[in-house]
C-alpha cells in the first residue's frame, strides 16, 4: 500500500497562489482590451515585428493573426491545468537529454502531454546560457490529429524585458503590470517550428530550446494523472491544492446584492498540482559524504523493462543528415511512422507494470 503524502506545505501553499496569480494576469493580458485592442497585442506585435523585419503597415493581414492568437491564448490561460515545479526541476530541465542532444523525438504530443492546455511555474526559474531566467512555460494545444497545432510561451521576469531591447521600442512597448511577461511564443504545425520572438533581444530561447524544455517538463513531470484524478499509486507523488480563483482586481466575494451581505458566495477555487521531487535526487550537504560503494546496486543494474503501446510518431526522414541540413539554413520536415508494440530496456529483465524506467531503493 503506498504511503498517503504529508499535507502540503506553506512554502508549496505560497507558490500555488503564486502560480494562480501568474495565470490569472497572463489572462487578463492577452484577453483585457485596452481602447478595443487586447493588452498582448503591443507585444505580440513588437516580437513578431523584430524577429522577421517586416512593417505591419505592409501586411494588414497580420493584425487578424495577432488578434486570433491574442483570443486563443487568453482563451487557453482561463482553463489551463496549473502545476508548480519542485525547486530541482529547473536545473534536471537544464540538463535534460532533449536540451543537450542534437534531435529531440517527441513522438505523438497528444499521447504524452499533461493538459491540452496548461501553465507550468518554477519557483526556481531555469536558467540557459546568457537567457532571461525562465519563472514559468505555459502550453497551447488546438485541433487533433494531422492538425493539431501547439502553441508554447516562455514567462520571464517583467523587468528583465527592457534590459536588452533598444531604448526607443522599450519606451513603447506596453509591458503587463505583473512580474511576469512572456518573452518568447513559437507554434508547431504540420511539423513546421515557428518563432515570434526576436532572441537577442527579448532574451528568450531559440523555437527549437523552446520546444525541448517543454518536452523535457513532460517527460520529468510527476506524476502521470488518471483519467479521472489521481489515482492511489500516484497520489503520493503530488498534492493538489485548492486556492482562490484571481482576478484582475484580486480575489473576493461576488454579492447577489449590495443590501443583502448574507447573500454574498464565496470565491471561486481553481486546483493547483503541486509536484514533489523524485526520490533519486540527492540530498543537499555542504560536507563531502563518503564515497559510494562501487560494488552496490546502480540504476542500470536494477533497470526493468517497460512495455511500449503501437502508436505513431514523428520522425525525421533525414536523421544522419539533420544537423548538416539545419545548420545549411534547411529544413526537415517530420513524417509521421507507426510504431509497433514492443518492450524496451535490457534482455532478460523483468517487465515492469508501471512501466517504470529506473529503479531506486527507498532512502534511509
Amino acid at each position: 500500500m503506498p504511503h498517503a503524502a504529508p499535507p502540503a506545505s506553506r512554502t508549496a501553499v505560497h507558490h500555488a497562489h503564486q502560480a494562480e496569480r501568474i495565470r490569472a494576469q497572463l489572462a487578463n493580458f492577452w484577453g483585457k482590451p485596452i481602447k478595443g485592442l487586447p493588452r498582448g497585442m503591443d507585444l505580440l506585435q513588437a516580437m513578431h515585428l523584430t524577429a522577421t523585419g517586416r512593417d505591419v503597415d505592409y501586411a494588414p493581414e497580420a493584425l487578424g493573426l495577432y488578434l486570433t492568437m491574442c483570443s486563443n491564448f487568453a482563451d487557453a490561460y482561463r482553463t489551463s491545468d496549473v502545476w508548480v515545479a519542485p525547486g530541482g526541476m529547473a536545473d534536471r530541465i537544464s540538463r535534460h537529454p532533449f536540451l543537450t542532444s542534437d534531435t529531440v523525438v517527441s513522438g505523438n504530443l497528444e499521447d504524452v502531454a499533461p493538459a491540452r492546455d496548461g501553465l507550468a511555474y518554477f519557483p526556481t526559474p531555469i536558467r540557459l546560457d546568457d537567457h532571461h531566467p525562465l519563472g514559468g512555460i505555459a502550453w497551447h494545444m488546438e485541433g487533433t490529429g494531422d492538425d493539431l497545432a501547439l502553441a508554447v510561451e516562455t514567462i520571464t521576469t517583467t523587468k528583465l524585458l527592457p534590459t536588452r531591447l533598444p531604448q526607443l521600442l522599450a519606451d513603447s512597448l506596453q509591458l503587463p503590470r505583473a512580474p511576469y511577461c512572456p518573452n518568447g511564443i513559437i507554434t508547431l504545425y504540420e511539423g513546421v517550428l515557428s518563432g515570434y520572438s526576436n532572441v537577442n533581444l527579448f532574451g528568450a530561447p531559440s523555437p527549437a530550446t523552446t520546444l525541448a524544455l517543454l518536452l523535457a517538463f513532460w517527460d520529468l513531470r510527476r506524476p502521470t494523472p488518471a483519467s479521472n484524478g489521481l489515482d492511489d499509486e500516484h497520489a503520493a507523488d503530488e498534492d493538489i491544492v485548492s486556492v482562490p480563483q484571481y482576478t484582475s482586481t484580486g480575489t473576493k466575494n461576488t454579492g447577489r446584492s449590495r443590501k443583502n451581505k448574507n447573500s454574498q458566495r464565496p470565491a471561486r477555487k481553481r486546483r493547483i498540482r503541486i509536484i514533489h521531487e523524485p526520490v533519486h535526487t540527492p540530498a543537499t550537504d555542504t560536507q563531502a559524504g563518503p564515497a559510494p560503494d562501487a560494488s552496490g546496486p546502480t540504476w542500470k543494474d536494477d533497470t526493468l523493462r517497460w512495455e511500449v503501446s503501437a502508436k505513431t510518431q514523428n520522425r525525421c526522414p533525414n536523421p544522419r543528415q539533420h544537423r548538416a541540413i539545419i545548420e545549411a539554413g534547411g529544413e526537415c520536415k517530420p513524417v509521421r511512422v507507426r510504431v509497433k508494440e514492443h518492450v524496451n530496456g535490457p534482455k532478460g529483465r523483468d517487465v515492469d507494470p508501471r512501466r517504470t524506467v529506473r529503479i531506486v531503493p527507498d532512502r534511509p
